[in-house]
């Protein structure tokens, strides 16, 4: 009977190291209004935020990166499409045939996902608030990277005396 080593075709495998783990979310703005970001989080416990040009390292502990994996996972991450950015609609002809279309909105923001490994990556690739799980955990992690980077790098650590 052959042992499953991955978490379905083209997921993740099932036993990996946590210190290996990376996360980054980039978002990217189709105008000026919206500032691009990246955060990065490391199952080493470093993070950092990319905003207007700088780049702000913080921790991130162990316990919010695991349960961002868990969120991950719950929502089926490793199933999504790579990219979700166009919009298909269908429409019908007057001879009777079925006709879609795909919106592509190129100045639109959009926000890409990832999570690695060193021998496995994937990222997925959205734009707006579509798919709206994935949206929602994106948008909490750059909140709290914002705050934990505005408190300032991680210290480090004091020599004994």
């Amino acid at each position: 009977m052959p042992t499953q080593k991955s978490l379905g075709a083209g997921g993740p495998p099932l036993t990996y190291r946590f210190d290996e783990v990376s996360i980054q979310m980039m978002r990217q703005s189709g105008n000026a209004t919206v500032p691009n970001r990246h955060a990065t989080l490391s199952g080493t416990g470093s993070a950092s935020l990319e905003r207007d040009g700088r780049t702000l390292p913080f921790r991130y502990a162990p316990e919010a990166l695991l349960k961002l994996l868990n969120e991950l996972y719950k929502i089926h991450f490793f199933d999504l499409p790579t990219n979700a950015t166009a919009r298909h609609s269908v429409s019908l002809k007057a001879d009777g045939t079925v006709v879609t279309s795909v919106l592509r909105m190129s100045d639109r923001s959009s926000t890409r996902v990832c999570f690695a490994l060193p021998s496995y990556e994937k990222c997925v690739t959205y734009s707006g608030d579509s798919p709206r799980e994935l949206a929602d955990i994106a948008q909490r992690v750059f909140s709290e990277a914002d705050g934990l980077a505005q408190a300032g790098p991680p210290e480090a650590p004091q020599p004994r005396d």
